[in-house]
This record gives structure tokens, C-alpha cells and sequence, in this order.
């Protein structure tokens, strides 16, 4: 049975809170895996979150051109939530790329990096209209404004 209000639904979604470029490519470029050095039990719908701090570094390292299956315009909107995703498992690198004397192997995705947790995501979506919230790091719950402002672009 579907939940009736919004407050009934928010058990449903947390916010990741992940840096541009990072942010724009788990919608835009097939980034798979998000790398965290803590884990996580939470498993369903996250919002993805660009805070208003991008990663300068991995900006300056971006291609100028997008490859050419990227279908989307690359926009870095900062301060808001910008699309959402499945979180479906975590597991630490070692579960898949590494064997017990730390040597690599190959990991979950190209996206995953050694001696870290994996955040794995699928089913992303971006959003028509950035919803803008205040900063905070990691995954929490939103507040009933921002949960409603997600929920209505996604079930409009």
C-alpha cells in the first residue's frame, strides 16, 4: 500500500551529498559507484546533492569535451539537489578488488576506488528544476519542503 502524505513517504528517500563534477556524472555519465570511507546500511531512493563546494581538482581534470553518448549539457549547480538515484548496495573495496595482501583485482566498476567504501547506485534521474537546500555532508533525511519539491518532479 502506497503512503498517503509526505511525511508518510520520507522514509523512502535520504539525500547523498557528492561534489560536483562527481554529482553531474552519477546522472549524466553512467558513475556507478560513489567512494566513502565510511559505510552505510541505508539501501533505497537517494537524492543526489551537489553542495555549494565543488572539487575544483577534478574539474580542472575533466576532458573539455563530454563523450559522445553524454546527451546532457554539463551544468554544475551547486547548492541544491539535482537528481536522484537507487542506492542498492555498499561494500568495502576489498569485496571486490582486492585480495587479502591488499593487491588490486578488478573492482565493481571503473568508478570504484581501492580502500574505500562502495556506494552503489542505479536508475539515476536528474531533475528539470535543481531544488536548493542548505549544505550538510554525507546522507540524511530532507525536510518536508525539499522532500515534497523531489517528490513532485518525480511522480508529477
Amino acid at each position: 500500500m502506497a503512503p498517503d502524505t509526505v511525511e508518510q513517504r520520507g522514509s523512502e528517500l535520504r539525500v547523498l551529498s557528492v561534489r560536483q563534477p562527481w554529482a553531474w556524472q552519477i546522472l549524466h555519465e553512467e558513475k556507478d559507484v560513489e567512494n566513502r570511507l565510511l559505510p552505510t546500511s541505508y539501501r533505497g531512493r537517494v537524492a543526489i546533492f551537489a553542495p555549494e563546494s565543488p572539487d575544483v581538482g577534478a574539474l580542472r581534470r575533466l576532458p573539455r569535451i563530454a563523450p559522445a553518448w553524454v546527451d546532457a549539457p554539463r551544468q554544475y549547480e551547486l547548492g541544491a539537489i539535482i537528481g536522484v538515484a537507487d542506492l542498492v548496495d555498499c561494500h568495502d573495496a576489498s569485496w571486490c578488488g582486492e585480495d587479502q595482501y591488499g593487491r588490486a583485482i578488478q573492482m565493481c566498476s571503473p568508478w570504484a576506488r581501492r580502500s574505500h567504501q562502495h556506494l552503489v547506485l542505479a536508475n539515476p534521474v536528474a531533475l528539470d528544476k535543481p531544488v536548493a537546500t542548505r549544505s550538510r555532508f554525507g546522507l540524511w533525511e530532507p525536510s518536508a519542503r525539499v522532500l515534497k519539491s523531489v517528490l513532485e518532479q518525480l511522480d508529477p
